[in-house]
């Protein structure tokens, strides 16, 4: 192993760069239009935040919400795949190894552990990500998973089979719970919708608040959004190992590659 020597490598390729914008943007418009529009209901009166009106408001969150998930569930995770570094950004044992030894490090019994890995030979990362980030990606999803499924059972499309075997069953198995915190049924959906998003807007806090603490936050930043690219510095591993990689014919791209 060895230290960094001025390389200058891709962190994201330009299709990891549009979904981070995708995904960044839509969720502060989701975030801000969810809020106001709570607020608005909230109130229940005819005059009140009618600076936009709430059915126009509504129509464009949700429109916001298919670019989220779409950028959520399948730009980032299809990315993700076609580079061949799925794993590499999923937390597990190696990551908590590196937290262990973060914490020794804090009391002289550990060196501080190097977080981003990159194979100097291929230019792949074999690790980009704090650990501490890849956890919090758990609970993130889990709000994300809340709010996607009661954000589409309070959405009221006007067809005869939403409307008339969906919804019904949605409810009909939610009023089973409802009643412990003496809600209605779509009360409680509409409850846990909200407060997810509090939950979201927490992880959110602590992920750039994190990154923050970090005196490289400008370089990830300009990585991520503006350039692509990142000169690796002293706190970067840079190690020699082979790449597997599948062959393929000339011409052709695999769908998956997994390292």
């Amino acid at each position: 192993m060895s230290r960094s020597n001025d390389l200058i490598t891709e962190r994201y390729d330009p299709k990891g760069m549009r979904a981070h914008a995708f995904h960044l943007f839509s969720c502060v418009t989701l975030v801000i239009t969810g809020w106001y529009m709570a607020k608005q209901f909230n109130m229940c009166t005819l005059d009140s935040w009618q600076f936009i009106p709430y059915a126009n408001l509504r129509l464009f969150h949700m429109f916001v919400a298919l670019i989220f998930i779409m950028a959520v569930w399948i730009l980032i995770p299809y990315n993700l795949l076609t580079s061949g570094h799925l794993l590499s950004e999923i937390f597990w044992i190696p990551d908590l190894i590196r937290l262990k030894n973060l914490a020794l490090s804090l009391v002289g019994r550990a060196e501080y552990p190097r977080f981003t890995i990159v194979d100097e030979e291929t230019g792949h990362y074999e690790n980009k990500l704090h650990p501490f980030i890849k956890f919090m990606v758990i609970p993130e999803n889990i709000a994300i998973i809340l709010i996607v499924v009661s954000g589409v059972i309070m959405y009221d499309p006007e067809f005869a089979f939403w409307q008339g075997s969906v919804k019904p069953w949605i409810l009909y198995v939610v009023g089973y719970v409802s009643p412990w915190f003496n809600m209605s049924a779509i009360g409680f959906v509409r409850t846990v919708h909200l407060w997810s998003m509090y939950w979201f807007v927490v992880e959110l806090a602590m992920h750039f608040g994190f990154l923050g603490l970090d005196p490289r936050t400008l370089k990830y930043f300009n990585a991520i959004f503006v350039r692509g690219t990142e000169e690796l510095d002293q706190y970067t591993e840079i190690v020699r190992e082979p790449h597997e990689e599948k062959v393929v014919k000339k011409r052709r791209h695999p769908l998956v590659v997994l390292k």
